[in-house]
């Protein structure tokens, strides 16, 4: 299994940050990742228990990955895991901790763990599969920051 931790500075409070990413319905506005992300049974907040579906972009998409939110504490964490394998995904968990930076902007700790299948395939690719996962995870995050950015602007404007 491979784990990588990365640490992003958000230019909002982590509010806003939090509700960036966690607003289903504003979060396709700039992920880079993501082609469709949804709160199954309904709903524009994932909560404790509840079961997400995203589907990938570009050579990404597919049938998509189930996650269920296993902490959920607005607005300083989140973390969610795969509901069964994906894909290539034997594993995949995630977590996010937000925190309030003097300079009213925030701090975004995004950790997360991967596990590819078969399990010699993971053997093999873990470490490169986790690389790939982080130079996304980094333009995904460059682009909310980006996109909060011309938010906060629009707010103060």
């Amino acid at each position: 299994m491979a784990r990588r931790q990365m640490v992003f500075v958000m230019p909002a409070p982590a509010t806003a940050a939090f509700e960036a990413f966690h607003n289903h319905g504003k979060r396709l506005e700039w992920d880079t990742l993501l082609s469709k992300a949804e709160v199954e049974g309904g709903g524009t907040y994932p909560y404790v228990g509840a079961v997400t579906l995203n589907v990938g972009r570009g050579a990404l998409r597919g049938p998509g990955m189930r996650t269920r939110f296993v902490s959920y504490e607005s607005p300083r964490l989140a973390a969610a895991t795969i509901v069964e394998p994906s894909g290539l995904f034997a594993y995949w968990g995630a977590s996010m901790r937000h925190r309030d930076l003097p300079d009213g902007t925030s701090e975004l700790i995004y950790t997360f763990n991967l596990k590819l299948r078969p399990r010699l395939l993971g053997l093999l690719f873990d470490p490169l599969a986790a690389r790939i996962f982080a130079h996304e995870t980094r333009r995904r995050f460059t682009a909310m920051a980006a996109w909060l950015e011309a938010n906060q602007a629009t707010k103060r404007g």
